[in-house]
This record gives structure tokens, sequence and C-alpha cells, in this order.
């Protein structure tokens, strides 16, 4: 068990510096490469948010509907955690494909939350008798509403980005001169 701890900690060592030799880069980058860095790290942050949701949400349908609790912190070390993982690293894609297609996926995930949430409490409640299934499923539906919604906010985000690109291409101009 020692061992696996301090792996943990070697590795969180190594990662704080990382993000620290890249913190000191971004005052030199151009203003540019400056905002995508704001918006991938902007991402990355609400990635982490949206990852800790759904292994909150895998690890309450584990327990409601399989019968496998966590009994130490060592359960987590185990797939459930991967949107912990997945999460920010879609963030971080997310801010860098573009700012309509990072704003898509935070209002899409955000409001498939709500409405996920509210959907599982209901049917949980609907359901079953138990006491635990109405919040139980608002948890559940709510990680299953904030990955259908994140993907298909940033989708239609990136099609609107993908739209104005299109847009603003200048007109193919022809012109003829005739000298006379």
């Amino acid at each position: 068990m020692g061992s696996v701890l301090e792996a943990e900690e070697d590795a969180m060592r190594r990662a704080t510096r990382i993000i620290l030799l890249l913190l000191t880069l971004v005052p030199l980058a151009p203003p540019s490469a400056a905002a995508q860095v704001k918006a991938a790290a902007i991402g990355g942050g609400a990635g982490f948010m949206g990852g800790l949701a759904m292994t909150l949400s895998i690890v309450v349908a584990r327990a409601r509907l399989q019968g496998q609790y966590l009994d130490s912190p060592g359960d987590l070390i185990h797939w459930q955690t991967t949107p912990a993982i997945a999460g920010p690293a879609a963030g971080v894609l997310f801010g860098l494909a573009g700012e309509e297609v990072l704003r898509g996926s935070i209002i899409g995930s955000t409001s498939g939350m709500v409405v996920g949430a509210a959907a599982g409490a209901g049917l949980g409640w609907i359901l079953s008798s138990e006491r635990e299934w109405p919040w139980a499923g608002g948890v559940i539906g709510g990680g299953v509403g904030l990955a259908l919604g994140g993907l298909t906010g940033a989708y239609m985000g990136w099609r609107e980005q993908e739209d104005a690109k299109k847009k603003s291409a200048p007109p193919a101009i022809i012109e003829l001169r005739f000298p006379l």
C-alpha cells in the first residue's frame, strides 16, 4: 500500500512541475497563443469538474445496480475513474478547438446534467419505493445528461464555428481589363 501512495505522490509532484513550467511560459507567448492556453485551461478545469461528476455517477450506478460499493480509496483505482482523466483531456481539446466549441460543451453539459438529474430523480421516484432511488437516479441521470449534453453542445458549437468560417470567406472576383 505504501508503494502505491509513493507512486501517486511522485506522479502528483511530476504533474505539478509540468504545470508550473507551462505557466512560466504563458507570458512569453504571443497574445493569440495566450488566449488559446487560457481557453484550454478553462476547458481543462470544466472537464475536471465534469469528470468528477461522471465518476460519482458511475460509482452510484455500480452501487445501486450491481451492489459493488467502495470499501476503501484503493477501490477508486479502476476503470470507473476514467472520466476523471478523460474529462480534463476533452475539456482541453474543446478549448483548443475554439471558443464556440468550448462554450457549447460547457452550456450543453451543464444543461444536460440538470435535465438528466431531474429525469433520473423522477424515474427513481416513480419506479421504486426505496428511499435511495430518487437521489441515486438523479446522480446517475445527471452523469448521463452531462456526457450527452457536453458532446452535443461541443458538436453544435463546432458546426456553428465552421459555418461562420464559410460565410466569412471572401467571394472570388474575376476581373478583365482591356487596354484601349
